[in-house]
């Protein structure tokens, strides 16, 4: 914040005191008119200066401000010790005086007027900076940031431009007309009924690379009655879905989610009635899925088909589906399973297929009370870590009782030893 100007009305003198090097014209105008409106002592001075410009010439363009000071005032910095001279400059337009050099010099100070070489300032029409500051606190890893555009199922309307929540279209598919692809752009989704909840029966189908959908929570509710299309499907790149509360329609065997395409990212969304996959990951390398509640689901909450590669499944809660998590298909390889809870599912918390290879299952899972059991494990190279439900009690002491003895039965060994001390005690329990 610069510091406030002094005004010497003896001399007619606008000081920029020390130790600012620089002033800007609107900040100039802006206290010159303030001090103007001050009873003392400015009241015998009916104006200090003039100002022109920034009239709007429209697409973001205006009139460049030009400050003409009158009646012998002059723009000074204040003077500085030396020996070295201090470079100050005064920006934002143009500085004129109606007596000529509109400066006063002083002590060890060098000014430089960046005169503007057009009669116009060109500014953006919103504050990009700011725009692509807030997408990267979001934490995704696709955080670029192109066009928004506003989706209102209830006060849309498909003719408008999209580009303000008061000019929102009324359906996704015009919504992504408007975008473009591959440009980061953002799909706004506004719950606006006065029951508080919206309510929409459109299924969506993703066709644009590095398109954002991204709703307000629980209030933004897809329900679509058409029961041959998958809620959401996605058929790119780098998408991300996040805050939607998602169903299928009450009958067939649609699934919530679809993915096809490589770095997808969905986020914060409510699954839950769904009648086929909760998410059902088609074809895909390195997306990931996290924070989503995933429930009631007639399939399983999460699956893989083919070519899954390097899914992160993270932060989920997962419970009431069949499997919680099902990795299947070939090609399927590298994927991470971390920091869920998966309980209450009518098959297994996590099943893993056979042909399905380096599969992780680690990092704070709690995998409890799934029907069949907890974890299922076919694959080929699998790791799954004990804390994250891999085993029960009893089975990590079986685990830890063959560990010893296996290998080491033959009379007279420890192994052995051990072997026969268990039994003994196992029997005298059942007396």
């Amino acid at each position: 914040m610069p510091s406030p100007l002094t005004f010497d009305f003896y001399n007619s003198i606008i000081e920029v005191p020390s130790p600012d090097t620089s002033v800007d014209l609107q900040y100039l105008i802006n206290q010159i008119r303030d001090t103007e409106d001050e009873l003392n002592p400015a009241m015998s001075y009916s104006k200090i200066a003039d100002a022109f410009g920034k009239q709007s010439l429209g697409g973001g363009t205006f009139v460049g401000l030009t400050v003409q000071l009158l009646n012998n005032w002059k723009l000074r910095f204040q003077a500085r010790n030396g020996p070295d001279t201090i470079a100050c400059i005064v920006t934002g337009g143009n500085l004129v005086a109606e007596s000529g050099n509109p400066i006063s010099p002083s002590a060890y100070t060098q000014i430089t007027i960046a005169q503007s070489s057009s009669p116009t300032i060109a500014t953006p029409d919103d504050n990009t900076n700011i725009k692509y500051l807030i997408e990267s606190l979001r934490g995704s890893e696709a955080s670029g940031i192109g066009n928004i555009f506003y989706w209102d199922p209830v006060n849309g309307n498909d003719s408008n431009t999209g580009t303000l929540p008061s000019k929102a279209v009324a359906t996704f598919a015009q919504a992504q007309i408007l975008t473009t692809d591959s440009n980061f752009d953002v799909i706004y989704c506004l719950s606006s009924h006065p029951s508080g909840i919206t309510t929409v029966t459109e299924t969506l189908s993703i066709t644009k690379n590095t398109l954002k959908v991204r709703g307000p929570g629980h209030t933004f509710q897809l329900k679509p009655t058409a029961t041959s299309n998958d809620t959401i499907s996605v058929g790119a790149h780098s998408v991300e879905i996040s805050g939607i509360y998602i169903e299928t329609a009450v009958t067939g065997s649609a699934n919530a989610i679809s993915v096809t395409g490589n770095r997808n990212l969905i986020k914060d969304c409510w699954i839950t009635n769904v009648r086929g996959q909760g998410i059902n990951m088609i074809s895909s390398a390195f997306s990931k899925i996290t924070g989503c509640v995933i429930e009631n689901c007639d399939g399983n909450g999460i699956k893989t088909n083919n070519s899954v590669i390097q899914l992160n499944i993270s932060k989920n809660i997962i419970s009431n589906n069949a499997d919680g998590i099902l990795l299947s298909g070939t090609g399927t390889s590298d994927n991470l399973v971390e920091n869920n809870l998966i309980y209450k599912n009518s098959a297994y918390g996590v099943a893993i297929g056979s042909g399905v290879v380096n599969t992780n299952v680690r990092g704070a899972n709690t995998i409890v009370n799934n029907t069949t059991g907890n974890t299922q494990d076919l694959g080929t190279d699998t790791y799954i870590e004990t804390q994250a439900g891999g085993a029960s009690a009893s089975e990590i002491a079986d685990a830890v009782w063959d560990e010893v003895i296996s290998g080491h039965t033959t009379a007279g060994s420890m192994g052995k030893t051990l072997k026969d001390a268990k039994a003994k005690a196992t029997l005298a329990s059942l007396k």
